[in-house]
């Protein structure tokens, strides 16, 4: 059934591109030219986000953390050095270089969260899905979501980054052609469910604050819809402007 549906969507998304201009862009969205999600993304976690606030701080100090970087991501290295302090010492020099080096190649990362929509009916007018409500991770009044790690005791790392999206407000609808409209509610209703769509939300992490780097501010800058919970198969691509509307 989901290689039927798979074939159907790719199909109707080939004669959807034919008919692009007839669609008109609402505020706060721009109709993404290509359904493609090539770009190399990774999913934000509690790693990434110390990565993050890391890179938005100039002055961070990694001899400070390098003894909480070497027992998080090295403890082979902390069991065997166990008891020459000396050498311990010189291969942490060697893993903060290794560490500086590896943040700065992760600048440009596309960062990606997983979450889904609930989508209102169909308001064939405007061509588009209302979207009802976001599920968010741990939202709260003043972060959308949070992620967490365990760590071992004593550690200079914060044990959970807070999220907040200053443009989440902007995900207000999903435009669709009639046809792809109709195959994508009745492929809710098969699965049980009543329009709830699968989407990935790329941000861009812009802020940082706390005492340990641990509140970051992003902008949404892309919303890629999922036709399946497998996320293979994208209804389509809208990009978001940088300013809450």
């Amino acid at each position: 059934m989901l290689q039927s549906l798979i074939l159907i969507l790719s199909l109707l998304l080939s004669a959807c591109s034919l008919n692009q201009k007839r669609l008109t862009a609402s505020p706060g969205f721009n109709k993404h030219p290509l359904l493609t999600t090539t770009a190399k993304a990774h999913y934000l976690d509690w790693d990434r986000a110390l990565t993050a606030s890391i890179l938005l701080n100039k002055d961070y100090s990694f001899n400070q953390h390098i003894d909480a970087y070497t027992v998080l991501y090295h403890p082979d290295i902390v069991t065997f050095y166990n008891g020459d302090d000396a050498l311990l010492a010189l291969k942490k020099i060697k893993l903060r270089r290794h560490w500086k080096m590896n943040n700065e190649q992760q600048r440009e990362q596309v960062l990606r969260l997983k979450t889904e929509v609930k989508l209102g009916v169909y308001d064939r007018q405007q061509q588009a899905f209302p979207i009802k409500a976001t599920k968010l991770l741990n939202e709260q009044q003043s972060y959308q979501y949070k992620f967490t790690k365990k760590l071992p005791k004593e550690s200079s790392f914060p044990p959970a980054f807070y999220i907040y999206i200053s443009n989440i407000t902007q995900l207000k609808q999903l435009k669709l052609e009639p046809e792809l409209a109709r195959l994508v509610t009745s492929n809710n209703i098969q699965q049980g469910h009543i329009n709830r769509l699968p989407i990935d939300i790329e941000i861009n992490i812009n802020q940082v604050a706390g005492q340990q780097g641990e509140g970051l501010g992003a902008i949404m800058t892309r919303v890629i819809f999922y036709s399946d919970v497998d996320r293979e198969v994208p209804l389509r691509i809208d990009s978001f402007s940088v300013v809450d509307e």
